[in-house]
């Protein structure tokens, strides 16, 4: 049964975040790459391990991999995918790569759900209409007119 009622703090979420990643980059999701990702110390990393295993997100053995629970894994998956579509409705916008990444980072934690959803069917309306790259393209010219 999935928690609804799990807080997630900023940290919480780039943790799940990050291992989330790790297990798709990796295979595996081990403390010194998580603390290597977020820069932290180890001792951090398995104290907000220890936080998430206590809401049911992860399984920890001590010195061990760390797994995703299935309810880690849906929210790790939505994290990740509210920051990707940050990052892209950025990229529309002309952002630089790594402002954008910067930027997704800080946003996905404070939009509202129903502003991420509106930026998510903005993107998806750019790349289902071609005809929509001419907007974009308008937007650009008149930034730079500002310029």
């Amino acid at each position: 049964m999935f928690k609804k009622s799990v807080k997630l703090t900023e940290s919480t979420e780039d943790y799940l975040e990050v291992m989330y990643i790790l297990k798709n980059t990796k295979g595996s999701i081990k403390v010194k790459d998580i603390a290597k990702q977020l820069d932290v110390k180890p001792p951090s990393v398995v104290q907000a391990i220890q936080k998430l295993s206590d809401n049911g997100l992860v399984k920890y053995q001590r010195y061990g991999d760390i797994n995703l629970t299935d309810n880690g894994m849906v929210l790790a998956r939505e994290i990740v995918h509210k920051h990707d579509i940050l990052k892209e409705f950025l990229y529309i916008l002309g952002i630089e790569k790594k402002i954008a990444e910067e930027d997704a980072c800080s946003m996905e934690h404070i939009l509202n759900q129903t502003t991420i959803k509106k930026m998510e069917k903005f993107v998806e309306f750019i790349r289902r209409n071609p005809e929509a790259a001419d907007f974009i393209d308008a937007f650009k010219r008149f930034e730079q007119e500002d310029n």
